[in-house]
């Protein structure tokens, strides 16, 4: 067995045992940082060359980065606009999935800069949290971190679901990504064939998906709604719950 695949089974090991310990399911893959630097935003890009401390070099020509996954559970997700018999949506039910989103970013930032510290590498934390009522336009947010996403695509983890989250074939798009800048040697993944055909789930439960194209910035119109929303976390969540429970892969799709 190649040296670069030893690396990524006992990166991926740790991984595993560390979800063990808290009772979490996950997934764990890694890109190419060459390749994920030219899928990046330029604003992304500089951003990425900034994290990189002073070497960039270095990672263009031998690092990857190392994608961190983990899960909602199933509870979780059915939390997600909760309505009560008489149609009004039930907030405090919502806010379950709101306090978790909190507790799955922290968890993601404790996980990778544990396994950071491991190989020497740099920690990408989770999403910024509460950008969405200090900003003016979604745009604005850019600027502020790197894609998961892309980081995501690269390794293989998922395909981009019309909802534009990353699809896992066992998780939906019910997860939270964080991840770590490397030079150790690792094997690294691809993209994945983009299975969603036909299905329409996520955009029947969401108008700005399924306006998208009427609309000149859907991004920031969710991002108004979500304001709106005053949950505990800048979330929604319809078009998660949407794919995991009404899609065509609801059959296939089990969290824990």
């Amino acid at each position: 067995m190649e040296i670069k695949q030893r690396n990524f089974q006992m990166v991926r090991s740790l991984f595993n045992t560390e979800l063990e310990r808290i009772g979490y399911n996950g997934i764990l893959g890694a890109a190419g940082f060459q390749k994920v630097y030219h899928e990046l935003m330029p604003v992304q890009r500089k951003k990425l060359k900034e994290i990189c401390n002073g070497q960039f070099q270095n990672f263009m020509k031998e690092g990857s980065i190392i994608c961190l996954g983990i899960a909602y559970p199933e509870y979780i997700i059915d939390c997600i606009d909760v309505k009560f018999g008489d149609g009004t949506t039930d907030r405090n039910t919502w806010n379950i999935y709101a306090k978790e989103y909190h507790k799955l970013n922290r968890i993601l930032n404790n996980v990778s800069k544990g396994l950071s510290e491991r190989f020497y590498g740099i920690s990408i934390p989770a999403t910024i949290e509460g950008i969405a009522s200090k900003i003016n336009n979604v745009e604005e947010y850019y600027e502020m971190t790197i894609s998961h996403r892309v980081i995501a695509e690269n390794a293989g983890l998922g395909w981009r679901g019309k909802n534009e989250l990353i699809v896992n074939d066992t998780f939906s798009c019910a997860l939270r990504f964080a991840s770590i800048l490397t030079t150790f040697p690792l094997t690294t993944g691809g993209r994945v064939e983009n299975l969603c055909g036909v299905c329409d789930s996520c955009i029947r439960a969401c108008p700005f998906l399924r306006n998208k194209e009427k609309l000149e910035n859907y991004r920031e119109d969710c991002r108004r709604y979500i304001m709106q929303l005053n949950l505990d976390a800048d979330v929604c969540g319809k078009c998660i719950k949407a794919c995991y429970r009404q899609s065509i892969f609801t059959s296939n799709f089990k969290l824990h």
